[in-house]
């Protein structure tokens, strides 16, 4: 066998060696990979020679505990974090049909601190149902970006469809280029409660919003993971405010 095919046959083995032990390559480019398992957050942390080995985390949620019915908004939020590197751009991949009403961006500004601006009319939404912003970098250093994307569903939502959606972000690294898509955050359509039935939504009836992304909703904005735990206390106290 000659130098040159047994340098391929050690490749080709180290390949498959690599992919038998689930590790893929997807920065850089958009990967196709198996969808994970449903839930209503995930995260992923990776690190590569591009950033020098320091990790990068791209996670994003869904509010309402990942249910909504036909007609009504739901809420997600993307986040990015690091280790200092500029970010270009970050975008949120919805469900087919879902028209955008809203959409912020959290980042570390130069004045203000980290904050919530409104940037749905500056988003470019593309033709794979992804929704992005761009800019001149935000900073992962101290700080958290964020999109959070507001939507409404179609009315003709087919009841106890289970949709994924996902996510990207475009790293100012060599190959930062990273898009997760489909990425396991999924929305459950559920049947209309008897309020939204009656009045078409919660705002209507007085019970306050239970969709629109917010501190309380998704946890600390700086917490790349995430947080819905504060989310039934603010339902019952929306519900009890709205009856008093």
């Amino acid at each position: 066998m000659s130098r040159r095919s047994l340098r391929q046959a050690v490749a080709t083995a180290a390949s498959l060696t690599l992919l038998a032990a689930g590790v893929t390559f997807g920065l850089g480019a958009s990967v196709a990979q198996a969808s994970p398992a449903c839930s209503t957050t995930q995260s992923i942390t990776s690190k590569w020679a591009g950033s020098v080995w320091t990790p990068y985390t791209l996670a994003k949620e869904v509010g309402s505990g990942g249910k909504v019915a036909p007609g009504q908004e739901i809420t997600y939020v993307t986040k990015v974090t690091g280790s200092g590197a500029l970010v270009k751009s970050i975008w949120d991949y919805h469900p087919a049909g879902f028209q955008l009403v809203k959409a912020r961006l959290n980042v570390n500004w130069a004045v203000g601190g980290q904050s919530w601006s409104d940037v749905t009319s500056t988003v470019i939404k593309g033709n794979d149902n992804s929704v992005m912003v761009s800019g001149n970098g935000w900073t992962t250093a101290g700080g958290t970006i964020a999109l959070e994307t507001t939507y409404k569903v179609p009315s003709n939502a087919q009841i106890g469809a289970q949709i994924d959606s996902g996510g990207g972000t475009d790293i100012a690294l060599i190959s930062g280029y990273w898009d997760v898509n489909p990425m396991g955050v999924c929305v459950t359509i559920r049947e209309p409660n008897a309020i939204e039935a009656g009045s078409g939504s919660l705002d209507n009836a007085g019970l306050g919003s239970v969709n629109t992304g917010s501190g309380q909703v998704f946890g600390s904005i700086t917490d790349p993971q995430g947080s819905m735990t504060n989310v039934i206390g603010g339902i019952i106290s929306n519900v009890i405010g709205g009856m008093s």
